[in-house]
C-alpha cells in the first residue's frame, strides 16, 4: 500500500489536511469582482436596480443604490459573459476577462433602450414639436397659467410621464439637448421662467 498502517486517527488526519489542502488552493485559485454599471450616454448609475448574472457558473447579483455588485464564484485567467436584466436594459450581454489576481475591479458601461435621446431632441425642436420631459407621479401637477404661457412663449410643451417614466437616462439626454437648444435661440431667460421639475443632469 501507498499509506500502509495507518491508524483510523491517522486516517481521519490525512482526509482532513487533504480536503483543507484542496479548499485553500481553490479559494487562492477563484477572483472577486468588484464591478460597477453606469450608463454608456449619461456615464451615471442605473435609475433603477439591475440583475446581473454569470452564464457559466449561474452566479447571480444585483447592483445596490450606486450601481456597484460583486461576484464571487470566478476563476483566473478566464473569459466570462454576463448577462443584465432590467426595464432599463431589458437583456443585454457583457463580455470580460478575469486576470491573474484574486480581486480584481471593473466598471461596465450599458446603453439604455431609449425610445428618444437626443437626436430625436434635435428632430423635434426643428419640427416645432418640442418637449420638456418630467417625472411626476399618480397624480401630476397640472400646468399653471404660468407654465401655459411658457410653453406658448418658447413653443415648447410639457410632458410629464406620471407613475410610468421612461428611462431617467433617456430623459436626462433629450432635455439637456433641448435645453442647450433653447439657450441658442432664447439667451438664459427662460431660466427664471422654466418650471423646477424638469429632469435635467
Amino acid at each position: 500500500d501507498v499509506i500502509p498502517h495507518l491508524t483510523k486517527s491517522a486516517m481521519k488526519k490525512f482526509i482532513f489536511l487533504t480536503i483543507y489542502l484542496i479548499t485553500i488552493f481553490h479559494l487562492n485559485a477563484q477572483v472577486k469582482l468588484d464591478g460597477k454599471i453606469i450608463s454608456a450616454k449619461t456615464k451615471l448609475k442605473p435609475s433603477e436596480e439591475v440583475m446581473i448574472i454569470v452564464k457559466e457558473t449561474n452566479e447571480k447579483s444585483f447592483t445596490d443604490s450606486l450601481g456597484n455588485f460583486t461576484l464571487y464564484k470566478l476563476d483566473k485567467n478566464k473569459h466570462y459573459s454576463m448577462e443584465l436584466f432590467s426595464f432599463l436594459y431589458g437583456k443585454v450581454i457583457i463580455e470580460f476577462e478575469t486576470q491573474n489576481e484574486n480581486q480584481l475591479a471593473k466598471t461596465f458601461e450599458v446603453i439604455a433602450n431609449c425610445d428618444f435621446d437626443g437626436e430625436t431632441a434635435k428632430n423635434e425642436w426643428k419640427n416645432k414639436s418640442a418637449k420638456l420631459y418630467l417625472i411626476g407621479s399618480i397624480a401630476p401637477i397640472a400646468n399653471s397659467k404660468k407654465d401655459k404661457m411658457f410653453e406658448k412663449k418658447y413653443n415648447i410643451q410639457y410632458f410629464d410621464f406620471g407613475c410610468t417614466p421612461a428611462p431617467l437616462e433617456c430623459i436626462i439626454e433629450y432635455n439637456n439637448e433641448i435645453l442647450k437648444l433653447m439657450e441658442i435661440k432664447y439667451g438664459e431667460e427662460w431660466k427664471k421662467e422654466i418650471r423646477k421639475d424638469v429632469v435635467i443632469n
